[in-house]
């Protein structure tokens, strides 16, 4: 079986990418809970103080290696019914010394989810979109942010492990917040059941479910620590903002162990990628708050409309920013 087969590696990119926007959309709802600290009481009115009408974000993800360079920069907007449309574009800069060549390209995509079980992500290349559905990690994940179910908020907040008030004023509070890693991986892995159970095609459900079950390794083996700026009164998020550096590297070294002890087969191009994302690369985001506005609210492209399955469309991205014409 060949690697990529068996691994779906150049999907990891878009998996960590959706992740992290997930990830910063963390918030909303509202409920009744007790408070049994300082800082967790302050974590806590600013949670559930948050609006749950129309939110949108200009967020921006980094991966950073020694030889690969990967930029994700977009808007995302959660509508009042749970809908949510995100806008962007993907960019990158990759190396091989080995065989002296490089690439340097980027790519219009456009994600929308209007329920909990199907989330499509459409990517143009050549002058034409296309797209493909994102079960598993990235659909459990929405559905922790997009619920406004009471019993999932609770949820939400009993994953939140720890949260230091680093500054606090009449304008605003900035925390620094720590979640379970393994009382995440949890919400999602139940979440995410579902979007399995939508997919037909038996064979693309296993390698999804495999990279999922790796990526639910890493994460509950970390705890996941951001920092969070909130406004008052209104209680909008300013900024977010994740390092999830140590969640790709366990995620990779994982993939490097299977490998050395026969499970998988990696060729030296993969390995070499491998263990830079497990030793040396760096995975953060970054997301600042935008007060919405009708005017500059995301509407669905007109062209996407009618765009044909790929479900190979972001393997080939990824073949694309691998394999290029040598210099």
């Amino acid at each position: 079986m060949k690697f990529f087969d068996k691994l779906n590696l150049r999907r990891f990119a878009k998996v960590a990418a959706v992740a992290a926007v997930s990830g910063t959309f963390f918030f909303g709802g509202t409920a009744t809970v007790s408070a049994d600290s300082a800082g967790m009481a302050a974590f806590r009115e600013a949670y559930l103080g948050q609006r749950a009408d129309v939110r949108m974000v200009d967020q921006d993800l980094t991966l950073i290696s020694p030889n690969f360079h990967l930029d994700i920069d977009s808007k995302a907007q959660v509508n009042a019914n749970g809908v949510m449309l995100m806008s962007g574009e993907l960019s990158w800069t990759y190396t091989n010394l080995k065989r002296n060549y490089s690439t340097n390209n980027s790519i219009p995509f456009f994600i929308q989810q209007e329920g909990n079980n199907e989330m499509k992500l459409y990517v143009k290349r050549l002058g034409r979109w296309s797209y493909m559905v994102l079960p598993g990690l990235p659909a459990g994940i929405a559905t922790l942010w997009k619920s406004t179910d009471s019993s999932m908020i609770r949820n939400n907040l009993d994953a939140v492990k720890d949260v230091e008030v680093i500054q606090d004023t009449a304008d605003m509070r900035v925390m620094k917040v720590t979640l379970d890693g393994q009382k995440i991986a949890a919400a999602i892995e139940k979440n995410a059941e579902s979007s399995f159970a939508s997919i037909s095609d038996e064979k693309f459900r296993n390698q999804q479910r495999e990279v999922f079950n790796r990526w639910m390794t890493a994460i509950r083996a970390n705890d996941i620590v951001f920092n969070w700026t909130v406004n008052k009164p209104d209680w909008e998020t300013v900024t977010a903002a994740f390092d999830l550096t140590d969640i790709m590297r366990v995620y990779s070294r994982y993939v490097l162990d299977e490998a050395a002890a026969g499970k998988i087969v990696l060729n030296d191009e993969e390995r070499d990628l491998l263990d830079a994302m497990g030793y040396y690369a760096e995975l953060k985001s970054y997301t600042t708050y935008i007060s919405p506005r009708k005017e500059t609210y995301i509407q669905l492209p007109t062209d996407l409309l009618g765009a044909p399955e790929n479900d190979n469309s972001l393997d080939d991205i990824f073949y694309e920013m691998t394999t290029v014409v040598q210099k």
